[in-house]
């Protein structure tokens, strides 16, 4: 958390989309929530499934969607309150990697959800490739990912439903997530 304040503060001009998913990996706090989950729901993983190359590469693009999900949900709201330092459409239309021009919000929108569709697509191929940890373990790692995905869905359901990002209107009700040039126009998932 410290290094994502010091990054809203003083922004890296140096900053690439590989680096910023690497902090924000470790700061937007999913990995508590994967943890409190299974605690609640009795999931029992042991320790070695759980560092499992495999399962932590599907933990982090679970980390990644909650991520993404939130830098697009939150975009609106951090551009008025002019704090998108530390955001992943910010850093897309900085990056070169991206191909895309500086202060391209809408590209960089668009590149965002395209991040977010891949990663999805990334994990449910990951998900096919998991080895086979025994007939006990198995049954209680589908239930971990499971879990995780409800808790990726329950984030971008809070994004939506909360006031916080101001995705309502005054009587609480969807409303499009439109403003001034830039539209977020994104399909639903």
């Amino acid at each position: 958390m410290a290094k994502e304040a010091a990054d809203r503060e003083n922004p890296d001009p140096e900053m690439t989309l590989e680096k910023y998913m690497r902090i924000r990996r470790d700061t937007i706090g999913a990995r508590q929530l994967f943890d409190l989950g299974r605690w609640i729901y009795e999931i029992d993983v042991p320790c070695e499934v759980l560092t499992h190359p495999n399962i932590v590469k599907i933990e982090d693009l679970f980390v990644d969607l909650v991520s993404l999900a939130n830098d697009l949900y939150s975009y609106k709201k951090e551009w008025f309150e002019c704090d998108t330092n530390h955001n992943y459409i910010t850093i897309a239309f900085r990056d070169p990697v991206t191909g895309l021009r500086k202060n391209d919000v809408q590209g960089a929108i668009d590149y965002t959800y395209c991040t977010f569709c891949q990663s999805l697509t990334y994990l449910e191929n990951q998900k096919k490739v998991l080895p086979l940890y025994g007939e006990s373990e198995d049954v209680q790692v589908a239930k971990y990912i499971e879990m995780v995905m409800d808790v990726v869905v329950g984030t971008i359901q809070w994004s939506l439903k909360c006031e916080r990002y101001g995705h309502l209107d005054v009587a609480g009700a969807a409303k499009a997530p439109n403003w001034g040039e830039v539209t977020f126009n994104m399909d639903p998932f």
